[in-house]
């Protein structure tokens, strides 16, 4: 009988070790990863806050954006990509052409040409602000 308790015990202790949750389970995914390309050239920056977000000041003439979120961030947030003359950079994915950018897991957004990005912001309050010409 005294085996059996121990051996009962140490497979509880053991279940409840495997079971206990660790640091990695509770951590909240709170990226915000901003991915910019060109042929040949990735630059990615990360975002960890997700109580407000500073600018990001770069330098670099790019193709695409793709924004990738963790899934405990807000999925309204969309990035804008600011160019050399302060305005914010137009960009396609498929038939949708607008001036923020959002994760929605659907891929890059890309630009018309190569274009020179000096700045990336991100903000919850931006709203998808629908670029396309009326048919």
């Amino acid at each position: 009988m005294h085996s059996f308790i121990t051996i009962s015990t140490l497979l509880l202790a053991a279940s409840s070790a495997i079971a206990a949750p660790t640091k990695r389970d509770t951590a909240a995914d709170t990226k915000v990863r901003v991915i910019l390309r060109d042929v040949g050239i990735k630059q990615e920056i990360d975002f960890l806050s997700v109580d407000g977000y500073a600018n990001t000041y770069i330098t670099g003439s790019f193709k695409t954006v793709e924004i990738d979120i963790g899934a405990d961030v807000d999925r309204a947030l969309r990035c804008a990509v600011i160019g050399h003359d302060g305005m914010k950079i137009l960009g396609r994915r498929g038939e949708n052409l607008d001036d923020t950018f959002s994760d929605a897991t659907k891929g890059e957004w890309k630009f018309d040409y190569a274009t020179m990005v000096t700045a990336v912001q991100c903000d919850s309050g931006f709203k998808a602000n629908n670029r396309n010409t009326p048919a």
